[in-house]
């Protein structure tokens, strides 16, 4: 069941491009700045007339509210084809396509989720299909070490970092992992809980590889406050009643900052991040359409409206998106959830 797009808060979002003003009242489709001109950067693909005829996409993502709008008028400016929106958390996600699956439907044509592991699970059951430069050719400009497998592709990452409250610190000073330690901190530290984020617990373990099992334990000894999520977490930080928080990604706090709140994101380095990696079915209600969608991601006009303001691209120099940190490393998360209890341990959890 969808709910109704006129529901601000709505957990699922179901619209066309042409629909999805629903959400601001009316009107064009909202887009948070100017979608660029495709025609000279859209590859040719083979699949494109096929594509065009089945005229419609199914898109499962995580990806936060405000950044949907952008994708959805790209795509179907560039191809004439309307997107459908599936949006619930990451793990939701994986769990809704698995059952669907193995119910014998094939609702989503694409999938984007932050995992790896369940493509690499399910690679034998033929659920994703094979990706290839004459169906998706922007993979011809895709960095290798974001493809991981020719069944699916990373995307995007929103590097993790430290939220400051701008008034207790100035975001220049913060410029490595030991400012989780600052006095000021102490007992006004939010901590994003890392439990079952695969993401953070790499992020756990980057630290202690970095500045040693130690660190981690004195992380504990700030006596942190665990939230839920980060837009509780960044709400603290902005409210004064602690000073910073992490892991942080900007989209926990970027409508705070947008609105003025003394909030401030700043990345560290090393670091790691929150990885989107999509797929296409490989039998879905629109296999074309799906690939054709997947192939827009990686362009240059489709990284432009996807990580606009919030995440990073694997590709250099994309306007509006978040610089990739330099010094940023694919994280590990097999290895970090295999060893979770230990770094929940030392951190006190």
């Amino acid at each position: 069941m969808r709910l109704s797009v006129r529901m601000k808060a709505c957990a699922v979002i179901a619209v066309s491009a042409l629909a999805v003003a629903s959400c601001s009242g009316g009107g064009e489709p909202e887009t948070r700045g100017a979608i660029p001109t495709p025609d000279a950067e859209l590859p040719e693909s083979s699949i494109l007339a096929a594509a065009q005829a089945e005229g419609t996409v199914v898109w499962y993502t995580p990806i936060p509210e405000f950044a949907i709008g952008d994708v959805l008028v790209g795509f179907e400016k560039a191809y004439g084809i309307k997107v459908d929106v599936v949006r619930f958390p990451g793990n939701t996600l994986i769990q809704r396509y698995s059952a669907e699956r193995e119910a014998g439907q094939v609702l989503a044509d694409v999938l984007h989720v932050p995992e790896t592991a369940f493509f690499d699970d399910t690679k034998g059951k033929g659920w994703f299909a094979d990706l290839n430069e004459s169906e998706v050719p922007a993979l011809a400009q895709w960095p290798d070490e974001f493809v991981p497998d020719n069944h699916y592709v990373m995307v995007n990452t929103q590097p993790i970092g430290i939220t400051v409250n701008t008034d207790a610190f100035d975001p220049a000073e913060v410029t490595s992992w030991d400012s989780l330690l600052d006095a000021r901190a102490a007992d006004r530290f939010a901590m994003v809980d890392p439990t079952n984020n695969p993401y953070y617990l790499a992020w756990l373990r980057m630290l202690e590889q970095n500045y040693g099992a130690g660190f981690l334990e004195s992380i504990a000894q700030q006596s942190p406050k665990k939230l839920d999520s980060a837009v509780p977490a960044a709400q603290q930080v902005a409210a004064q009643e602690s000073v910073l928080m992490a892991p942080a990604a900007l989209s926990g706090s970027l409508a705070l900052q947008n609105e003025g709140a003394p909030v401030a994101t700043v990345y560290p380095e090393p670091t790691v991040g929150i990885e989107g990696y999509v797929a296409a079915s490989a039998d879905g209600p629109h296999p074309n359409a799906a690939k054709l969608f997947v192939n827009y991601l990686l362009t240059r006009a489709g990284q432009e409206v996807l990580n606009r303001g919030y995440a990073a691209s694997p590709l250099p120099d994309i306007p509006d998106s978040v610089p990739m940190p330099e010094g940023y490393t694919r994280a590990d998360t097999a290895s970090a959830i295999a060893d979770k209890n230990r770094l929940l341990g030392l951190i006190g959890l």
